[in-house]
């Protein structure tokens, strides 16, 4: 792990008062549930947070364009949307890395929670601001359960 990484680790422990934190996801399957679950994370942004997904998708994933996606809920709150295959990802920070399907979703989905999160905090809107901020830092904290190759690529992507 690289020095950002343990910190973000120890961080996110005393945070949750914990030695150890594990943290799970669950595919949300159900379709009425699928069609609440945007909606109960985003209130009036969720469209504009699933379009803002998509359309990263189609301009940093080679060969995407378009397609189901998968719906995740973590058991520390958080929350990620994820493509059924991988892509070449590229990224404005001069990434570009073959990606599976979880890091691609992983990517995209702290990408658009930084980016609504500066946008709320321009538009004054804190409480939107600050829960939206809590699903970014919730979603960081997820990857520290994924292997040390997919932490890697996902921090190099968002870096």
């Amino acid at each position: 792990m690289t020095q950002q990484q343990n910190l973000a680790a120890r961080e996110s422990n005393e945070r949750n008062g914990k030695d150890e934190t594990v943290i799970t996801a669950i595919e949300v399957k159900n379709a009425q549930a699928r069609l609440k679950f945007l909606p109960s994370k985003l209130g009036r942004y969720c469209i504009a947070f699933e379009n803002a997904i998509y359309h990263w998708m189609t301009r940093n994933a080679v060969a995407y364009n378009g397609g189901y996606w998968d719906f995740y809920t973590l058991s520390n709150g958080g929350f990620y949307l994820q493509p059924t295959k991988g892509y070449m990802l590229t990224s404005p920070n001069g990434f570009m890395d073959d990606v599976s399907a979880q890091e691609a979703g992983i990517i995209v989905t702290l990408m658009m929670l930084s980016h609504f999160s500066f946008v709320m905090y321009e538009k004054e809107h804190h409480e939107d601001c600050e829960r939206i901020s809590d699903y970014f830092h919730q979603l960081r904290e997820f990857i520290f359960t994924l292997s040390a190759e997919s932490q890697s690529t996902i921090f190099r992507a968002i870096d």
